[in-house]
C-alpha cells in the first residue's frame, strides 16, 4: 500500500487500488517543509497523518485526521510562538476523467474537498503539506491582545509603553485642522 524511498527522499504514497476490495488504513508522520505554510512559519514538527481510504462510487473517499505543531512568527510583533493543530480530513478522490472540462467552473464548498488523480495513488507528504497550509492562519498572532510595534519609534508595545508623545489626532486629518466652514 505504501511505497518506500525513491531517489533519495522518502515518498509516502498510498496505492488507491488496494482499497478496491477493502478499506485501507494509514498512520504516518511525514515531514512537511516550513515553506508549505507561508513566510511566517519558522519550523514544523513531523505531522501526524492518519485515516482510511475506501472505495466510493467512481472514486475513493479518504477520511482521517492531521495533527501537529509548528513554530510561527507573529504578524504584529514578530515574536516566535508555538502553534498546535488537529483537524479532520475528508477528501473525495476521483479519476481525472471525471473532472469538469469547463475552464471557468465555479467551485462550490463540495468541490473544494475533491481531488482528481491521473494515477490511482495519493502522496501523503503532499497531502500533509496541503492540509498544513490550510490550518496555518494567514496572519498568525502570538496572542489576540498583541499590540505589535509603535508606528513611530518601533518599540514593542507588548513590553511596555514607548516614549512617544500621545497622538491627539489622526495625521491623515491634520490638513483639515485649520479649516472652518463658511458661516
Amino acid at each position: 500500500m505504501l511505497h518506500g524511498p525513491r531517489k533519495g527522499k522518502r515518498v509516502l504514497r498510498i496505492d488507491l487500488t488496494h482499497a478496491d476490495t477493502e478499506p485501507q488504513e494509514f498512520d504516518e508522520r511525514p515531514v512537511v517543509p516550513p515553506a508549505a505554510g507561508g513566510e511566517d512559519v519558522v519550523s514544523v514538527a513531523p505531522v501526524e497523518l492518519s485515516g482510511r481510504v475506501e472505495r466510493a462510487g467512481r472514486g475513493y473517499l479518504l477520511e482521517g485526521r492531521v495533527a501537529g505543531s509548528a513554530r510561527l512568527r507573529c504578524g504584529r510583533c514578530l515574536a516566535e510562538f508555538d502553534f498546535s493543530f488537529a483537524e479532520p480530513i475528508e477528501l473525495h478522490l476521483l479519476p481525472l476523467a471525471a473532472a469538469p472540462q469547463d475552464d471557468e467552473t465555479r467551485l462550490g464548498r463540495h468541490e473544494l474537498e475533491v481531488r482528481y488523480y491521473a494515477e490511482p495513488s495519493v502522496d501523503l507528504v503532499e497531502l500533509a503539506a496541503e492540509q498544513f497550509a490550510l490550518v496555518v492562519p494567514m496572519k498568525p498572532l502570538c496572542a489576540e491582545e498583541c499590540r505589535g510595534f509603535c508606528a513611530r519609534c518601533g518599540a514593542n508595545l507588548n513590553l511596555g509603553a514607548c516614549s512617544c508623545p500621545p497622538q491627539s489626532t489622526d495625521v491623515r486629518f491634520a490638513p483639515l485642522a485649520g479649516w472652518r466652514p463658511d458661516e
